[in-house]
């Protein structure tokens, strides 16, 4: 991954030394979601949800405690407005998905029109080797006509490149402008033809912050599929995996990830320690409801703090 993309994972700098002081000495509210100058800030998507998996909505900051490596953290900036992502819908074409590529681009078409109609979304799709899917010149676009012709300009044929696919993504998300970022993965996790690994896509996407939504559509009786590797990477970047039994559920679920996308929370705090750049740092965010009840929380679990 290249330097500026690095960089652009987990810190966020804008110009505006003055205004450091005063974000510092106001309370985080909703009013608006401002970095300011002269400031690291870790910024994180957080999902909450009840036992029954519905979002719940009107949590304010004081709700939230963030802790790193065990320490609490002071919340510097919040909001839970509806924030557009940068946002990559990650498609396997392999020759697995012959039979199913029609009903899988038709949901995930159905999440880009229920998504932030302001998301930066780009397409990958992979079966021998990973490739971009819009044309050159369009790093990003939120034209339904465009994604379309993206998703559908593979042919499901050949072997599964899917950790070259991911590292590929999440060095892509550097590119745009929104700090808030998701992947939509659509897979059977197995990979038989990467030059990457599974480590090294973790890594990957670990550094681009970006949460990872899987959706995990294989043959029980496949030796290849790796559900594992799925749940592994959504489980550590705030997202979620799913693995429907039929086909037929994935438009539902890709409807319910965009729903889960626009009702998440933003936090952001100030890393302690800025000088220490090498040690992976845990993070765990909990909340409280004022009515009660066990809520699931959806955050990253760590980072590594890049040298500026």
């Amino acid at each position: 991954m290249s330097k500026s993309g690095i960089l652009s994972v987990i810190l966020t700098f804008v110009a505006a030394r003055s205004l450091l002081a005063q974000a510092q000495s106001n309370p985080p509210s909703e009013s608006g979601f401002t970095l300011y100058a002269a400031s690291q800030l870790v910024v994180l998507r957080v999902g909450v949800q009840d036992s029954h998996g519905t979002n719940i909505k009107g949590l304010q900051a004081g709700d939230f405690m963030i802790y790193e490596n065990g320490h609490p953290q002071t919340i510097k900036q919040f909001a839970h407005e509806d924030r557009p992502v940068t946002l990559g819908i990650v498609m396997d074409a392999s020759g697995s998905m012959r039979t199913k590529q029609a009903e899988v681009i038709t949901a995930a078409l159905a999440f880009v029109n229920s998504s932030n109609p302001e998301d930066q979304t780009f397409v990958v799709t992979f079966n021998d080797h990973a490739a971009l899917g819009l044309p050159p010149g369009t790093p990003f676009s939120n034209d339904p006509r465009e994604i379309k012709t993206a998703l559908f300009g593979r042919k499901p044929e050949g072997k599964t490149a899917l950790y070259d696919a991911l590292v590929l993504a999440a060095d892509h998300l550097a590119k745009g402008k929104w700090e808030n970022k998701a992947l939509l993965l659509i897979s059977d996790g197995g990979d038989n033809n990467s030059t990457d690994t599974l480590d090294d896509a973790v890594r990957a996407v670990r550094m681009s912050g970006a949460a990872v939504y899987s959706i995990a559509l294989f043959d029980p009786e496949d030796p290849e599929h790796n559900l594992g590797a799925l749940h592994r990477l959504s489980r550590d970047s705030g997202g979620e995996a799913f693995a429907p039994t039929e086909l037929s559920e994935i438009g539902s679920l890709c409807l319910r990830i965009a729903a889960d996308i626009r009702a998440s929370y933003t936090l952001a705090y100030t890393p302690p320690q800025p000088d220490e750049h090498s040690t992976w740092r845990k993070i765990k965010v909990v909340a409280h409801a004022h009515t009660g009840g066990k809520l699931i929380i959806h955050a990253r679990t760590g980072y590594l703090l890049p040298a500026q």
